[in-house]
């Protein structure tokens, strides 16, 4: 009788300690949804404006499915997904080209990042959003990878372990292979979706 007792307040104890616990993480929840939500837009203007300092203002822009699709059925696309599209627009409400939201596995995550490509089909830069890979190699994305990109045709870029001998071409971060090719790989499904849905 004595077991049977115990085991009800201790199933009680339990009980209580599991239903406060989930209700401070619903509490810290409510709390905290919106300033993430604030920060994760402010990460995306933030990104734009990088991609296209001279934009006045981003319109948001219809994703087309079925072309996405078809764009991302290629053999280096299975980790990429296009999640957004923005029109870049000056003062005056003329349009300056295309931001291109990309998500791309990496080494370690996800990696988020935004591709402006210009009516002149030239990427204008991309920006990281997002990254989370080995510190001292992939996460030289930023300093390496990036620049990289700016200025050029907006074309199907390869990756080079050697420098970079043509405008196609993206010199690798040494030891992180994997990193440069995920924001490559995405680089170019942005591109080709521009050129299939946009251009």
């Amino acid at each position: 009788m004595r077991d049977v007792k115990t085991l009800i307040k201790n199933a009680l104890v339990l009980f209580v300690i599991t239903l406060v616990a989930g209700v401070s993480l619903g509490f810290v929840y409510q709390v905290t949804k919106d300033p993430i939500v604030e920060q994760e837009r402010l990460a995306q203007v933030k990104a734009n404006q990088a991609v296209f300092p001279d934009a006045a203002d981003f319109t948001d822009e219809a994703l087309d499915e079925a072309v996405a699709a078809q764009v991302l059925s290629g053999a280096d696309y299975g980790k990429i997904e296009l999640t957004s599209v923005k029109k870049a627009v000056d003062a005056s409400g003329n349009a300056l080209g295309y931001v291109i939201q990309v998500t791309s596995g990496g080494y370690g995550d996800k990696i988020v990042f935004t591709v402006g490509i210009t009516n002149e089909s030239s990427v204008n830069g991309i920006s990281l959003i997002s990254i989370n890979e080995t510190p001292g190699l992939g996460m030289n994305a930023e300093k390496v990878i990036v620049p990289q990109f700016a200025g050029k045709p907006a074309t199907v870029f390869s990756v080079t372990k050697n420098a970079a001998s043509s405008d196609s071409e993206i010199e690798a971060i040494s030891g992180a292979t994997i990193t440069s090719k995920a924001v490559t790989y995405g680089v170019n499904a942005a591109v080709e979706y521009f050129q299939a849905a946009l251009q």
